[in-house]
């Protein structure tokens, strides 16, 4: 459930509207990630051969997140469109608590990066970046170029909720 919401869910949706993107650009697509990401692996994305953890799903989802957004930025830079990934802060929310963080800020103060990335024009210049508290933030999951492209083809390739292999 973790990985069909937080990353299939990014991707399909980014997918479907590429088209749409295409025909207002310049356009951008901001992805909600986390710095909190990290543990992804490759080879079990469903938990299939790993017992479930809710903070490792998590992690490796958003993890996900940051890598697809420069698959997506490289692919749709020449149309005009801008694709970026951010943290949206700590919010005091039920996810958080969920998670063990707690949360302490706002959600106005969460959603500030997201919406700044939505209306500065540092969010159509760049493409393919992080950004947390409104500053780009080095991602070194987006440098490695092989996971990138391996994780965006297994996401392609999943149909109805299943991998096709």
């Amino acid at each position: 459930m973790q990985f069909a919401t937080h990353v299939l869910g990014y991707f399909w949706l980014i997918d479907a509207f590429t088209a749409i993107l295409k025909a207002s650009a310049p356009a951008r697509v901001v992805n909600v990630a986390s710095y909190w990401g990290g543990g992804l692996d490759l080879n079990d994305l469903e938990f299939v051969r790993r017992r479930y953890d809710n903070d490792t799903a998590y992690r490796q989802s958003k993890q996900a997140d940051r890598m697809l957004s420069v698959a997506f930025s490289e692919q749709l830079a020449p149309y005009r469109i801008s694709v970026n990934a951010c943290h949206p802060g700590d919010v005091h929310s039920t996810l958080s608590h969920n998670l063990g963080f707690g949360g302490h800020e706002t959600p106005d103060q969460g959603a500030a990066t997201p919406v700044w990335l939505a209306i500065h024009p540092a969010g159509q210049q760049n493409t393919g970046r992080y950004y947390e508290h409104k500053c780009e933030s080095n991602c070194a999951f987006s440098r490695d170029r092989q996971a990138v492209r391996a994780l965006y083809e297994l996401c392609a390739n999943y149909s109805n909720g299943k991998l096709r292999r």
